[in-house]
């Protein structure tokens, strides 16, 4: 079996990593609490019709790094919201969203095609539509419309505008009175959010994201959580396949031990090949915990590696965002272990080029 050989040089010094870092993609993860205050404060100033906030349900239309944020929101608000929030990864939109609906699309350029079928859909069906991007065809269709289009500027890739994403979505639900003001949470999520920098930033001494990233070198990531962090497994996954080039997949609790748990002994090639990174909460259910310590046991027994990763913090805000923050920074660190550049995605562009000749 061919193998990758490491040069973990390439991670070592800050002269290297700019260097391999050419859209300075680090920079952008850097500024994942600046985006979240931004974000909150571009929503709190919104004008945004009342009649917005007296709906049956609530989906939001997006695709990759943009849905991330609908799916992290409605996971941390899952105690709180009265209605139904949903996301929708297609095309289209659901039977049941109509006019006591409320559709927020979200994309960052504004041009995702699934997205804009989605908006179509809900402006025929005559529900009330938000759309949150930094313009494109989006937010023209919209102004067209006369709904409410909020935007942000910041150049960055898609995934790496989480930020964004959430806090935008966040905003826009206690605006209209879905929630309670999360003013207090974001303040001391995003102080927490401070102190982890000093860990994992690119001239750290002891650094324990580079740690990390050196142990996953030439792995197959399986990401595990329940609950907010059982989204967090999917945006862990989706970092390693668009930062770091990477195969990289992802489940959820407890759903995973209804299945996934049988499969752990097979093929041999799975203990040289995966490793699983359990994300873990202080606020997990109590029958969760207890079903990751077994689960532990089971890859122990099945000698399949595992890693678990866990930050303290006032709120779940706060622990998703260490999360998010410190498993970009190795998904990033991977990148360049891997030479690639953590930035382009070629692959996506290809696919957008067959899919425009449509063939």
């Amino acid at each position: 079996m061919a193998t990758m050989t490491m040069d973990a040089s390439a991670i070592e010094s800050v002269e290297r990593i700019r260097a391999g870092d050419p859209e300075d993609m680090l920079g952008r993860i850097k500024e994942l609490g600046q985006q979240i205050r931004d974000a909150w404060a571009i929503a709190s100033k919104a004008n945004l019709p009342p009649a917005y906030g007296d709906v049956r349900n609530i989906t939001v239309a997006g695709m990759g790094g943009s849905a991330i944020g609908g799916d992290l929101a409605a996971a941390l608000l899952a105690d709180e919201l009265k209605v139904p929030m949903t996301v929708h990864r297609d095309y289209g939109l659901p039977a049941y969203v109509g006019r006591d609906s409320l559709v927020v699309t979200s994309s960052y350029s504004g041009n995702t095609e699934e997205t804009l079928s989605s908006f179509e859909e809900a402006r025929k069906r005559g529900a009330k539509v938000l759309v949150l991007t930094t313009g494109g065809k989006l937010a023209e269709l919209g102004r067209a419309s006369s709904y409410p289009v909020v935007t942000f500027s910041y150049k960055a890739r898609p995934r790496a505008t989480l930020g964004y994403s959430l806090g935008l979505v966040l905003g826009t639900l206690a605006k209209l009175n879905f929630v309670r003001d999360l003013s207090g949470d974001i303040e001391a999520a995003t102080r927490d959010l401070a102190k982890i920098q000093e860990r994992v930033h690119e001239g750290a001494r002891t650094n324990e994201a580079k740690k990390l990233a050196i142990e996953l070198f030439g792995r197959v990531v399986f990401a595990y959580g329940a609950g907010v962090m059982g989204v967090m497994a999917r945006r862990v996954k989706g970092q390693w396949n668009e930062n770091a080039k990477n195969w990289s997949a992802f489940d959820v609790m407890s759903e995973l031990n209804h299945n996934a748990v049988v499969g752990f002994p097979h093929p041999p090639i799975a203990k040289e090949a995966l490793t699983v990174l359990l994300l873990r909460s202080d606020r997990d259910n109590p029958r969760h915990k207890l079903r990751f310590e077994v689960t532990r046991e089971l890859l122990d027994r099945a000698s399949i590696p595992h890693k678990t990763l866990q930050f303290a913090g006032q709120n779940v805000l706060s622990e998703v965002l260490q999360m998010v923050y410190f498993t970009d920074y190795v998904s990033f660190y991977v990148a360049l272990l891997n030479g690639a550049d953590p930035s382009p995605n070629t692959s996506i562009d290809y696919l957008k080029d067959r899919l425009a000749k449509g063939s």
